[in-house]
């Protein structure tokens, strides 16, 4: 890139495109050797570096936990004067959606069942199995996920609003490459490959929205659940989300989410109304405190002996902990850079604080709800074993047949219908704003509308290829494959992050490597 002010960093956008295209062919051209090479390096993730995903994670819950209590908590992003832009409540909704969308309605229901009719733990779809059920899921969905999206968002919203630099993820190098080397090669690597990242997390997650949303349209209202169908659902999406990406945040996203909010509080509340309320809030009350008092013990929980392996004859622990926290990892780039980019003027105390237990309240609530539902009508046989099962083996039909069990049941799928679109629109419309940001010229404050549109159909477009081509696993799981190399990225943001307000809390001014010391 020749001017730092021109409104696209052909570099990273070039690359990114570049490196994608390249994936989705090797998938498409060889998909079994595609598969093969991609399942065969997740499997020696998994069971190899199993230790290294939870150690990093717990690593980051705990600075942030000593960053939002100690000194640095009073420091506020941006200036002394700088106020936030959004109400609090604005602001949790635009997180929440951002960082966890559509997963709610696709995991509401299968993994509380999962883990309750396949318990590590306890004897299967046992009274015993019903807490833990809730309390395993509370684990890939609660603190970590958040740890994760936190620690990325405070290093670049630190880097730009108290250091003055770019919304990318290169920027949290300064102190460690020096400030000229950010318009440098090993700074546009590391953007390069959060863009990849984020692209592949969005498409994935986007194609798998679709499905769902499909599934139970189709189910609803008697039309064949068809790749048509998705398409049409995937088009949608990405227009819709690209138009409001394409009017900015405050005027586009914050609606929707807005809107998210209120359909989630709905939901909950029809839950509340129908569903075995006193059971599902007692659930919740011990899962929580089960979840709480055992933290520490199942945030390193390896499985050493194989004991749970050999009850379940799998991997459990690679399979759902270190598969869930590499697929945190993988959405941690865009997740990060979003949660940035809406919180200048708060504190890095109110920032951690918020960011790590609003979302993970909520969610405890969601899946107390949902999932308590399913588990209390398996035990108490108001539905049979077979519908019980289906929750789990059909994933994307699993909230759809536990609606369909409660009373007007109508209504409330079509609310949840349009709650996932809404869902999945915030999440494509987050990403492709934070996507154009980051392959923005360096002074770029807004990315162009171009550059928001560009990515916003990119999306969309290989979303519905993969989908097309039948590799839309794959994609999730190249995904996950990159996550392990960002968690390295993402420690060493960490380190740059406490580095620099270490001198500052000192009164020290950062040190900024000269130009003849950092050359590109």
């Amino acid at each position: 890139m020749k001017d730092s002010t021109s409104r696209v960093d052909y570099t990273i956008f070039g690359g990114t495109a570049l490196i994608y295209l390249a994936l989705f062919l090797f998938i498409i051209i060889v998909p079994t050797t595609a598969e093969s090479a991609i399942s065969a390096t997740l499997s020696f993730t998994f069971n190899k570096l199993g230790w290294v995903y939870l150690l990093g994670c717990t690593f980051f819950l705990v600075a942030l936990l000593i960053l939002a209590l100690g000194p640095t908590g009073k420091i506020k992003l941006g200036k002394p004067d700088d106020k936030p832009e959004y109400s609090f409540v604005s602001w949790i909704g635009m997180l929440f959606g951002a960082g966890i969308g559509v997963g709610l309605l696709y995991f509401g229901v299968n993994e509380p069942m999962s883990h309750f009719l396949n318990s590590p733990f306890f004897e299967n779809g046992t009274p015993a199995a019903s807490p833990d059920g809730l309390r395993l899921t509370y684990v890939h969905w609660g603190v970590h996920p958040w740890a994760l999206y936190v620690t990325s968002g405070l290093a670049i919203a630190y880097f730009k609003f108290r250091r003055g630099l770019p919304n990318r993820i290169s920027s949290c190098f300064e102190p460690m490459l020096g400030r000229e080397r950010l318009n440098g090669k090993m700074a546009k690597i590391i953007d390069i490959f959060a863009l990849v990242a984020t692209l592949c997390g969005i498409a994935t997650s986007l194609g798998f929205a679709a499905t769902q949303f499909s599934a139970g349209f189709s189910r609803q209202y008697g039309i064949e659940n068809s790749l048509f169908l998705v398409g049409v659902v995937i088009m949608f999406v990405g227009t819709v989300a690209t138009i409001s990406a394409m009017k900015g945040v405050a005027k586009g996203l914050k609606y929707i989410s807005d809107l998210n909010m209120w359909l989630v509080y709905v939901l909950i509340f029809f839950m509340l109304i129908v569903g075995p309320r006193v059971f599902n809030i007692n659930l919740m009350l011990e899962a929580v405190g089960r979840y709480f008092n055992q933290l520490v013990a199942t945030s390193l929980f390896t499985d050493a002996e194989g004991v749970v392996a050999a009850k379940m004859g799998w991997n459990w622990v690679g399979g759902w902990t270190v598969m869930y926290f590499a697929w945190w990892l993988a959405f941690a780039p865009f997740v990060g850079g979003f949660l940035a980019d809406i919180s200048k003027g708060r504190t890095i105390r109110e920032f951690i604080l918020s960011c790590l237990f609003a979302p993970t309240v909520l969610c405890f609530v969601w899946f107390a709800f949902f999932g308590g539902t399913a588990i209390e009508y398996a035990l108490t046989g108001k539905i049979t074993p077979e519908i019980a099962e289906s929750m789990v083996s059909q994933s994307d039909y699993s909230l759809f047949i536990m609606l369909s069990e409660l009373p007007i049941s109508t209504l409330s799928i079509v609310v949840a219908l349009f709650m996932s679109l809404t869902l999945i629109i915030t999440s494509v419309n987050s990403g492709t704003y934070v996507m154009g940001v980051m392959s923005s010229g360096a002074k770029m404050a807004e990315p162009s509308l171009g550059i928001r549109g560009f990515w916003g159909a990119y999306i969309s477009i290989n979303a519905l290829l993969f989908l097309w081509v039948g590799g839309m696993q794959a994609l999730r799981n190249s995904s996950m494959v990159a996550a392990f190399p960002f968690l390295i990225i993402l420690i060493l943001m960490m380190i740059n992050t406490i580095y620099a307000l270490s001198k500052e809390t000192k009164g020290e001014p950062l040190p900024i490597k000269e130009e003849s010391e950092s050359k590109a």
